[in-house]
């Protein structure tokens, strides 16, 4: 009797690991160029969203007819260049906040852009 548990055990074993599905696991060097990369990305994106926050673009947006939620939903849409040229136009803004005629124009343009996207 106790060879035939162990005999069913070995076999329900068997059958077990028959069905068992393994996953191939790929491991990788990163660079650092990569991983600054990704970083720096991240840091523009959070840049247009903080910028997209603020109470005075929020009021500008809303002039424009731009919801704030689906322009935030846009900027996750964006590809890393896009969100980094918008990102280098956040830090050549006047600290006054007082805008250009062209710094209104890409806001313009990107509200547009938004909307268009709808």
């Amino acid at each position: 009797m106790k060879t035939l548990t162990m005999a069913f055990g070995v076999v329900l074993l068997f059958a077990c690991l028959a069905f068992v599905q393994t996953s191939a696991v790929q491991a990788g060097m990163l660079s650092t160029q990569e991983v600054v990369a990704a970083q720096q990305a991240q840091a523009d994106r959070d840049k247009v969203r903080d910028f997209l926050s603020r109470a005075s673009v929020q009021e500008k947006m809303q002039a424009l007819g731009v919801q704030a939620a689906f322009a935030k939903e846009r900027v996750d849409a964006l590809t890393v260049q896009e969100v980094t040229l918008l990102a280098q136009r956040i830090d050549a803004l006047p600290a006054g906040g007082a805008l250009s005629g062209t710094d209104f124009v890409i806001i313009l343009l990107v509200a547009i852009l938004v909307a268009i996207a709808l």
